[in-house]
């Protein structure tokens, strides 16, 4: 035994410049300090106390738990490696064992220098305080639920609501059913307000179900009423939560239901904010879960699309199908650059990496997809496009901002099929040609 540690030690010494004093330990080759169970890496001036890593350059970073962050200039990690030779000599004198607090600062400062782009897109009020506890706090307060705090909870999924909109869609037209048991009555009221469940006319809205004797409110919401509806009637959803067992259990007789469909008044994610408006209310006891359209909770993990230096940040959600029906980018091409850490069109970066210190670029999805698409074309200018392959922009002559941009005519045809309007490729390119609207909608090439 005493031979092993023997030459464990001297191994120690004649390979990494081992040295022992006084309890402390410096690996003077990476330069590394240990002491009382806290580390300096004087190479990237990183230093770790109590599970907290701070990372320093010129200046300080911010502060994260548990996990690395890279350096942005360089994009390469830096596991206490010094990117700049040059500055080696001069950070040996910058370091002494004394001067541990220089290098503490405080989680107060680094919230303060916390974009707060970033603390909406974290869905936190801070780098700590998730969407799900601000929902909470909000509850508990009792105060008014307003638009700034319903946009602070769905940052995550990159909805914005103002104080008009939100007091439209708080008065949307709404319907009630008080005798739920009446499965065919019901059915045809249904199918008479919202269509046929299986029509590709969809019509988004939200719902709410009184438990009768109790009072207790479950809110709901769907892109398509009629079928998230007629589930509900046939009592064919999966047994989870509250609401569904005590459906089951009681009978739809003991429930009463509101439906506040949106025929017209349909802003971006009108369901969504109208569903976390009454989320907030203290009344529905029967959800589970008090973040709209977030069911995985604060657990949920974000995706980020950033240049190639991750100095810039484009574009963020917590939904793989965002970047794939908001720009345009195919599913296997995503994970392809996901999992491999490549760059898509040769610029961007998609990464499950927080870098806080990147600037948030201030663009429309519908800007950001025509930014792409013009990539695309540059990217691909030597693979030959027929005019059925080219990107369309697809805009509502009704209201010009429900503007769309569309991989292919076949993407198009398919997108006015799910709004119940028939639609050819042949119809579009010769209706593009002629500069014509089609079905209350113009389509034209990007270009």
């Amino acid at each position: 035994m005493n031979l092993g540690l023997t030459v464990f030690v001297s191994y120690l010494i004649y390979s990494t410049r081992f040295q022992l004093i006084a309890n402390k330990c410096y690996f003077s080759a990476n330069k590394c300090y240990f002491s009382a169970n806290k580390c300096y890496f004087s190479a990237n001036k990183c230093y770790f106390s109590t599970n907290k890593c701070y990372l320093r350059t010129n200046k300080p970073k911010y502060e994260f738990k548990d996990e690395f962050e890279k350096d942005n200039k360089s994009g390469q990690d830096n596991y206490g490696k010094d990117n700049n030779s040059k500055n080696d000599n001069n950070s040996k004198n910058e370091h002494k064992f004394g001067n541990e607090n220089k290098y503490k600062y405080s989680e107060n400062k680094n919230k303060s220098k916390l974009d707060n782009r970033w603390k909406e897109i974290l869905g936190r009020a801070g780098p700590n305080k998730h969407a799900h506890v601000i929902a909470i706090e909000q509850i508990n307060s009792g105060k008014t639920v307003t638009a700034e705090i319903i946009n602070e909870i769905l940052a995550y999924c990159n909805i914005k609501i103002t104080k008009q909109e939100l007091k439209y869609l708080i008065n949307t037209t709404s319907f009630n059913l008080t005798n739920l048991n009446k499965n065919i009555i019901t059915k045809e009221i249904l199918k008479d307000k919202l269509g046929s469940p299986y029509s590709k006319q969809r019509i988004p809205g939200i719902y709410i179900f009184t438990h009768i004797s109790t009072g207790r409110k479950y809110v709901g919401s769907s892109a398509h009423l009629a079928f998230r509806l007629n589930g509900y009637i046939n009592l064919s959803h999966i047994e989870i939560g509250l609401l569904i067992p005590l459906l089951k259990k009681e009978g739809l007789k003991n429930f009463s239901l509101q439906v506040f469909p949106f025929y017209h008044n349909y802003i971006k994610g009108s369901e969504i904010v109208l569903e976390q408006y009454y989320l907030l209310d203290s009344g529905f006891t029967l959800n589970t879960v008090r973040v709209a359209n977030n069911p995985s909770g604060s657990t949920s993990k974000s995706l980020y699309m950033y240049n190639r230096d991750m100095t810039i940040l484009y574009f963020s959600s917590t939904k793989q199908i965002d970047f794939i029906r908001k720009l345009n980018v195919h599913h296997t091409t995503f994970t392809k650059h996901l999992e491999k850490g490549t760059f898509y069109l040769g610029k961007y970066l998609f990464s499950r990496l927080p870098v806080l210190t990147a600037k948030v670029k201030d663009m429309s999805d519908l800007d950001l997809a025509l930014m792409l698409e013009q990539d695309r074309v540059k990217f691909n200018k030597n693979k030959p496009l027929n005019s059925l392959s080219k990107s369309v922009r697809l805009t509502d002559v009704n209201n010009r901002e429900n503007t769309i941009v569309l991989s292919s005519l076949g993407k198009c045809v398919e997108y006015l099929h799910n709004k119940g309007l028939s639609a050819s490729q042949v119809t579009l390119v010769k209706q593009i040609n002629l500069g014509k609207s089609y079905k209350g909608y113009l389509c034209e090439y990007v270009k």
